[in-house]
């Protein structure tokens, strides 16, 4: 047998695990994540990132000769990228709240539409939240640093060592979560709280006129100021989500750092 495909026997463990984990982080990350993009692109990526990476990254002391101690460790490898990406696709969950909670108040979460990417239904401007993030994560080249943190894990959190960073997965998701939440009421609080005033403005008007049908007036007026106060706080919503990744990625490289320390 040549030596070249012996080496590349040797290997195949080592490339097994590093598919684990790109495997974990694709599966969730918020681009090709979704149900849009088949089954097959997903995993094509996967492998050739894999290919690409295995090189790169140096072999484990201990690694498995059994294949229920491979097993083990490509799921562990598994749920680390999960995490990763669970912790970035949080940030977009937190603008898809807070489309919702817009919606909401200005009346337009009656109409709801299939999202392709979870499968489920959604508002319109869920959705467009949901898309404006996207390409502005496109735009700030999120793509390219969410896959050099992931790679760079390699160097801070060796392979096998997954039980680790697992131990401060709970932390990271929390903090995460957080973090989607304050996103999701930062884009909808301007726009709600003036709505709950127009609302207020509109009880007035019908008591102080009763001819006038509010209930009929006050759907097209809600929704009409609504989508004007949107494009009004739309520079904040830009903001406020760009901030939350460059905060989450700091996370995701901080932790992984006290991980390989530990």
């Amino acid at each position: 047998m040549p030596a070249e495909m012996l080496g590349l026997i040797l290997r195949l463990p080592l490339f097994a695990l590093v598919v684990g984990r790109l495997g974990g982080m694709i599966m969730f990350q918020p681009l090709i994540g979704g149900l849009s993009f088949p089954v097959h692109i997903r995993a094509a990526f996967v492998f050739g990132m894999a290919a690409l990476c295995t090189p790169l990254v140096p072999l484990p002391a201990n690694l498995p000769t059994t294949a229920l101690g491979l097993a083990l460790g490509v799921a562990g490898e598994l749920l680390l990228g999960a995490v990763i990406g669970l912790v970035v696709r949080v940030i977009f969950v937190g603008l898809e709240m807070g489309g919702l909670l817009i919606a909401q108040q200005a009346g337009l979460a009656f109409g709801q539409i299939a999202d392709p990417t979870t499968g489920v239904q959604s508002t319109l401007l869920s959705s467009f939240f949901v898309q404006f993030g996207t390409v502005i994560f496109l735009i700030l080249g999120g793509h390219r640093v969410l896959l050099s943190v992931v790679l760079d894990t390699f160097t801070e959190l060796p392979l096998l060592a997954a039980s680790s960073g697992l131990e401060h997965a709970v932390p990271l998701m929390l903090e995460a979560m957080t973090l989607g939440t304050n996103v999701a009421i930062r884009v909808a609080a301007p726009v709600v709280l003036t709505l709950f005033l127009i609302n207020i403005a509109l009880g007035f008007v019908g008591r102080t006129v009763p001819q006038l049908n509010i209930l009929t007036l006050g759907f097209p007026i809600k929704g009409l100021l609504g989508l004007t106060l949107l494009a009004v706080t739309l520079p904040v919503a830009l903001e406020t989500f760009t901030l939350a990744l460059a905060e989450t990625f700091g996370w995701i490289a901080e932790t992984c750092a006290l991980a390989g320390r530990n």
